[in-house]
């Protein structure tokens, strides 16, 4: 499990002790600990849409006072990896952002380039885009030629909206 934790402002005040290991492994050693600590979490979350849902669901913890809990996808080369974010209020309007691994299993196949025209990409379940249909896809963004959209899918949002409304807070997702 990574842990991180927020300010009120949003920036990355401590993470946890697996956290170095986890970005190293995954070729990230722009995000290793010293390199994220005080910045806001912004600089980490790729396209608008993947921020807005974020805000949303931190905004709803911090409004109810509980914890939420969504289900995404963040897959290596090798790997395709599922969890669960949980976010949780802290004192002071600090959260805590808890990543559980539920399932992280072996690639059937090497992960492939996106094929052309395939270049938006649901932030949270890794479906892609085909025309006006999400699919599932043994690709990887990492491999793709040029830019990828990061966006969040129909479903991935109605399912944030579902745990909003369960807390009680108003519309959040858009």
């Amino acid at each position: 499990m990574r842990v991180y934790e927020l300010s009120a402002q949003n920036r990355i005040l401590s993470v946890s002790d697996n956290w170095d290991p986890f970005a190293r492994t995954n070729g990230g050693a722009d995000a290793l600990s010293h390199a994220v600590l005080g910045r806001p979490i912004w600089d980490f979350v790729s396209g608008l849409d993947t921020r807005s849902y974020l805000n949303a669901l931190i905004f709803a913890t911090r409004n109810a006072g509980r914890k939420v809990s969504v289900r995404y996808r963040c897959d290596g080369l090798a790997e395709r990896r599922l969890f669960q974010l949980q976010i949780e209020p802290l004192e002071d309007n600090a959260v805590r952002l808890s990543h559980l691994p539920l399932e992280i299993r072996s690639r059937r196949k090497p992960a492939s380039a996106p094929p052309p025209g395939a270049q938006v990409c649901c932030g949270q379940c890794l479906r892609w885009r085909q025309g006006s249909t999400w699919e599932e896809a043994e690709i990887h963004h990492a491999l793709a030629p040029q830019g990828i959209d990061f966006v969040v899918c129909p479903q991935c949002r109605t399912e944030a909206q579902r745990v909003i409304d369960a807390l009680g807070c108003l519309r959040a997702v858009h």
